[in-house]
């Protein structure tokens, strides 16, 4: 600490020094100079021009050491105004130090990493200035000069930079810039590795996710990068082919057919292994109507598939569908603008296209039983009608089945009134010979209604017995409604759909 004789004589020779050009500023960097030495807090001295000419570090930038990193900015203000010349100095470093970091805020930055940035930029200016409370690590000013030429002045700053805590910040604000930028470019990349690897589904459901990264970002060329992935989504999807390895299969109605479908998956030609598919065939349901069943299967080593078709429950021709099981594999896209759909839309078509068709016929041990139909047409009050309509059409329906069935010479008018087990006996006697089975029944008609051009409804009840057990094979209660302009074409019209109708469910379940 100086003693106070040797602080005035300083002083003095202080004021002898202001006269000379370069001294302007002498005034305040002692006057900084003697009040820390009384002992005011000045954690940086500041230099000022003088005889002696500015520190090295300003003519040169220091050297990294075994420690630090050294930045030196400058600024100089027309006017000598040192605050506003200090404050583009400060940005000049902040300049450099982002330079060195090797980040710069672009379209694709996303919002975490500008408002990262500009924190750690205040900081940076509040450790400079030295206000506030926020601080960075490792970072502290260590010199500052002060140069005023006539009516400029020019500062400048010495920075030194813990460089195992700029590398840190470094790495830490690189990986924010990169976030955004690797939400689309990570899946690129997995996606192009899983196509080199023979991983084909792989590769769809990375460029799918890439490509929707790609929709909701504000990276640069954000729309040609979902393009550019939809696009090889689809090429990918386009090589994949399924093959039917056998077809037109044959089996017993309730008995397992004696093999299994089978497809395989190429990509290119090549075998693809562990590709999902779904097979869709129709059954019967318990409701007793006919739905559509799926089931899932996975290609083996081979790229081939096995389908072991279910019991059949209905008999006929029917069709398997094999396809990808594409799951929820385009979910991600659901948010997608409508400028973006047209290429959801392509790539759903593409997946969809890539599909077989089996053919197989069910056949039954009825059609070969033969069977006698006999039913019974009323009117409103019950009366036989003129004519019959619901038997013919009925046996019509079976014979494109391919039943063995005829309509029994019997006069249906016997069927209202009369126990089914003396039917049935009559039938042994008369026809035991012929027919193994009858279907029979009385149909009528419930509803009549002239109010709207003509609308009938016409229902019943037909069963098929074994004639010599007397057991019921299956029986069939329902309705059907017809509208025309004349009640004759209404009612013959309700009969012969619900004959029809009746036919095609007798096809299904007789066994």
């Amino acid at each position: 600490m100086m003693s106070a004789s040797r602080s005035r004589s300083l002083i003095a020779s202080l004021f002898r020094i202001v006269s000379r050009p370069l001294g302007t500023l002498v005034v305040a960097g002692v006057a900084l100079a003697v009040v820390g030495c009384a002992g005011t807090p000045s954690p940086v001295p500041v230099a000022s021009a003088s005889a002696a000419g500015p520190p090295e570090w300003v003519i040169s930038t220091p050297p990294g050491d075994a420690r630090n990193e050294y930045f030196v900015a400058s600024a100089t203000d027309p006017v000598g105004d040192v605050a506003a010349a200090e404050a583009v100095a400060i940005n000049n470093l902040i300049e450099q130090i982002v330079r060195f970091i090797g980040v710069t805020v672009t379209t694709e930055t996303s919002a975490e990493a500008r408002a990262t940035l500009d924190e750690f930029e205040a900081s940076v200016t509040q450790t400079v200035r030295q206000e506030g409370a926020a601080r960075v690590s490792g970072f502290r000013v260590q010199d500052r000069f002060v140069d005023q030429r006539g009516n400029s002045v020019t500062t400048y700053l010495l920075v030194a930079y813990d460089r195992q805590a700029l590398m840190a910040e470094k790495a830490r604000i690189e990986a924010l810039f990169r976030e955004r930028q690797e939400a689309v470019a990570r899946p690129e990349r997995e996606a192009r590795l899983a196509e080199q690897a023979g991983d084909p589904f792989t590769a769809i459901a990375r460029y799918v996710e890439a490509a929707a990264a790609a929709s909701r970002s504000d990276i640069d060329n954000a729309d040609i990068r979902f393009e550019n992935n939809m696009n090889a989504a689809r090429a990918v999807v386009n090589r994949l082919q399924l093959e039917r390895l056998n077809d037109n299969l044959t089996a017993v109605i309730s008995e397992p057919f004696a093999e299994a479908f089978l497809v395989r998956v190429t990509d290119g030609g090549r075998p693809v292994a562990g590709v999902a598919l779904l097979a869709g065939y129709r059954e019967l349901m318990p409701n007793g109507r006919v739905g559509v069943r799926t089931a899932r299967v996975t290609t083996g080593a081979d790229g081939i598939a096995r389908f072991a078709h279910p019991v059949p429950t209905i008999v006929g021709t029917e069709n398997l569908t094999v396809s990808l099981d594409t799951g929820g594999l385009l979910q991600p896209l659901d948010g997608v603008s409508r400028a973006q759909r047209p290429a959801v839309d392509a790539l759903r078509e593409a997946l969809i296209g890539r599909r077989v068709t089996f053919r197989y016929e069910v056949i039954s041990t009825a059609r070969t039983i033969p069977t006698g139909v006999v039913v019974l047409d009323t009117d409103t009050v019950g009366n036989p009608t003129t004519t019959s309509v619901t038997g013919p059409a009925l046996v019509s329906a079976l014979s494109q089945a391919g039943f063995a069935v005829s309509t029994l010479p019997f006069d249906p008018t016997r069927l209202s009134g009369a126990p089914d087990r003396d039917l049935l006996d009559e039938w042994r006697e008369l026809f035991g010979a012929r027919v193994e089975r009858v279907i029979f029944g009385v149909v009528g008609i419930d509803q009549f209604d002239e109010s709207d051009g003509v609308i009938v409804r016409v229902s019943g009840t037909v069963q098929a017995v074994d004639l010599q057990s007397g057991r019921v094979l299956h029986s069939i209660s329902t309705f059907q409604r017809s509208r025309s302009s004349s009640a004759g074409t209404a009612i013959n019209a309700a009969f012969r759909a619900l004959g029809t109708r009746m036919g095609e469910d007798f096809a299904l379940q007789l066994r």
